[in-house]
Parts: structure tokens; C-alpha cells; sequence
């Protein structure tokens, strides 16, 4: 009898999770033609991406209609799943079943919902925390996306085991065709959430007062930032794009600026560095772990020193020249396929043992 293995990809349109999913399922479905793989989707969202680049007729699929992050999902994938006599269920999210008999492989990218302070949304909050819980008393197998992941985890969760580092590739798509030196344009690329600290750069860019430059924002505002209601007239907030056109936003850039507080792993400094764009970043998270001597880095703590250092990088070319030359070297380490093999001999000890 074919050993059954259910992936949750729910998620597939979730910023870095969904870039996560999007990247190593292919490659981990069809490694295990001669297993049945159960994948859990919802309604309404369009995965042909993935399934047309499944090679085999070893899958289907079971829709979620319950919300992700609900009780109601955990009874509605109880009930759909029992049967099938699982052996083992992944979810490249911390949200796990919690009342089936099976092998767990959890990726967890971060545990920002339980520790920032910030974060006021308390059942969510809770709901993340009971989920880390019951993580550790059922001794979950754990990826963690990055070394500062696995700390944060152990630090915070009382989880002690169990926890293997598989860090997230890099899509080749990012490249570079053009040169930052002529442009204009500062860069920020993210969800816009409190610990993204957009309001510190927006302040730091307002300070610069140099008037032939502009700060475009890119990403899902989350109701922090309403479109184009900003006194400076070169602060544009684009809102969410199709990455056809975020390449061309990273090729014509002069300066990506991530002042993130909290960042698991980070993929837009990697993304602009494809893209010969400098990267100035916050030291805090994962980032001097993530992007090495391929980015520029700034101290949260110190007044002004975003400022300051956005300053120095656009005045130093030779430093950018660089920063750029360094991140060539860097992107090269984050490959897709070398994530997807790392997942895979985690996935094949699990169903041996």
C-alpha cells in the first residue's frame, strides 16, 4: 500500500509562505510518484501553477473551506482526512492539525506572531500560541527557514528538538538588465506591518530633503498606508504588484531599503541583490545571517542612523559598486532545487522511522 503524505498549500498566496510554497512543491510531489500525496487547497483560489507542473497522477487535492488560523479548519481537516490512514502531514506554516494521528513536519518562518509586542490581534495571537504548543507536546519535526528562526524558536516556544535549519532559495526570474547609478528611486518592497518600520523610513526619507529623488512603497498596506496621502509629493505608495513589473521597479532602483524590526528570513533584499540594486537593511532578525557583506546596515537603536546611512550610499558609488559585486556572490547560494533536496531527506527519514 502507497504511503499517504498531505502538504497543506493553502497558503500559496501568502507573501513569503506562498513565494515558499510556489517554489519547492513541484519538485517535492514529484520526487514521490510511487506515494499518494493528499493536498489541502481553498475554494476560489486558482493553483494551476502547481498542478500543471505535476508530472505524475499521484495527487489529489481536498478543499478547506474553514478559514486558515480558525477552530472551525481544525474539525473541517479532521473530518476529510481520518479515513485515509495518513503517515505523515506537512504544513510549510506553524498551523498544524491538531487532532490527527500522524507523522508532523512543520516549516516554521518566524515567530513574530507571539513575540512582537505590537502585534493587537489577540485571538490570533493566542491561537498561534496554542498551536506552538501543542507543536511541542506532540514533538513535531520542525524546518526552521533560517539559524535565527531555530533561535527564536527555542527561545520562545520551549520547543527543544527536533528542529532542522533548511534555509529558502532564490528564484532565478531576479536578474539583473539595467544599473542603479542613473536612477532617482529609493525602494521599499514588503507588506506594510507595524514591525516593517515603513513609518522610520518615511521619516528618514523626509529628512534627506533632497528633492530629486523619490521613495516608491511596494506592497499590501494592511491599512497602515492609504495611497498617495502623503505631504512630501516624491513619496509614492504603489500598493501590490506582479513581480513582471517588480523586476523592473529592483533594475531601475537606485537603493532597496528594508528597516524591518523582525524579518524570519527576507526575501526582497536577496530579490534586489539578483537584481544589482544595493540593499540597505536593519541588523535586526535574520538579516546579517541572510545577506552576509552583500548588503549595507543600519542600527534600529540609533536616532538617524537610516538617515544617515541612505545618505552615505547615495553619495558613495564605490561602495554600492560594492555592495552590488558582493551580492552577486550571495544570491548564489540560495537555490530552490538544494531546499527541495534538504526537504526531502527531512520528509524520507520521517516516513522511514
Amino acid at each position: 500500500m502507497k504511503s499517504k503524505i498531505v502538504i497543506d498549500i493553502r497558503m500559496i498566496n501568502n507573501s513569503g509562505i506562498g513565494n515558499y510554497i510556489q517554489n519547492i512543491i513541484c519538485g517535492i510531489v514529484n520526487n514521490y510518484q510511487h506515494r499518494f500525496i493528499i493536498l489541502l487547497v481553498n475554494p476560489g483560489i486558482d493553483y494551476s501553477n502547481i498542478f500543471d507542473n505535476l508530472k505524475f497522477n499521484n495527487f489529489k487535492t481536498i478543499t478547506i473551506k474553514s478559514p486558515i488560523y480558525s477552530i472551525s479548519e481544525q474539525f473541517e481537516i479532521y473530518l476529510k482526512l481520518f479515513k485515509y490512514k495518513i503517515d505523515l502531514f506537512w504544513s510549510p506554516h506553524y498551523n498544524i492539525p491538531i487532532f490527527l494521528r500522524t507523522k508532523l513536519l512543520v516549516t516554521i518562518h518566524d515567530v513574530w506572531h507571539i513575540v512582537d509586542k505590537s502585534y493587537n490581534k489577540i485571538l490570533r495571537k493566542i491561537y498561534a500560541k496554542i498551536l506552538f504548543y501543542i507543536i511541542k507536546i506532540k514533538k513535531t519535526n520542525i524546518i526552521a527557514v533560517s539559524n535565527f528562526t531555530k533561535k527564536e524558536i527555542l527561545s520562545n516556544t520551549k520547543i527543544c528538538t527536533n528542529i532542522t535549519v533548511i534555509k529558502n532559495g532564490l528564484d532565478k526570474f531576479w536578474k539583473s538588465n539595467n544599473s542603479y547609478k542613473n536612477s532617482n528611486t529609493i525602494l521599499y518592497v514588503g507588506n506594510i506591518r507595524k514591525h516593517k518600520n515603513v513609518n522610520l523610513l518615511i521619516d528618514a526619507f523626509n529628512k534627506i530633503n533632497v528633492s530629486s529623488y523619490k521613495l516608491l512603497l511596494i506592497g499590501n498596506s494592511n491599512g497602515f498606508i492609504k495611497k498617495n496621502k502623503f505631504k512630501n509629493n516624491n513619496i509614492e505608495f504603489i500598493g501590490e504588484v506582479d513581480r513582471l513589473d517588480l523586476i523592473k521597479y529592483y533594475n531601475n532602483a537606485r537603493l532597496l531599503v528594508l528597516p524591518s524590526s523582525y524579518e524570519g528570513f527576507g526575501f526582497t533584499p536577496l530579490e534586489s541583490m539578483a537584481c544589482d540594486c544595493p540593499a540597505l537593511v536593519s541588523k535586526s532578525g535574520s538579516m546579517r545571517e541572510i545577506c552576509k557583506d552583500g548588503a549595507y546596515y543600519f542600527d534600529l537603536n540609533k536616532e538617524d542612523d537610516l538617515k544617515d546611512k541612505i545618505i552615505y550610499l547615495l553619495n558613495n558609488e564605490k561602495t554600492c559598486d560594492d555592495l552590488v559585486e558582493n551580492g552577486k556572490k550571495i544570491v548564489k547560494q540560495y537555490d530552490w532545487s538544494k531546499t527541495v533536496h534538504e526537504t526531502i531527506k527531512k520528509i524520507d527519514k520521517l516516513l522511514v522511522n
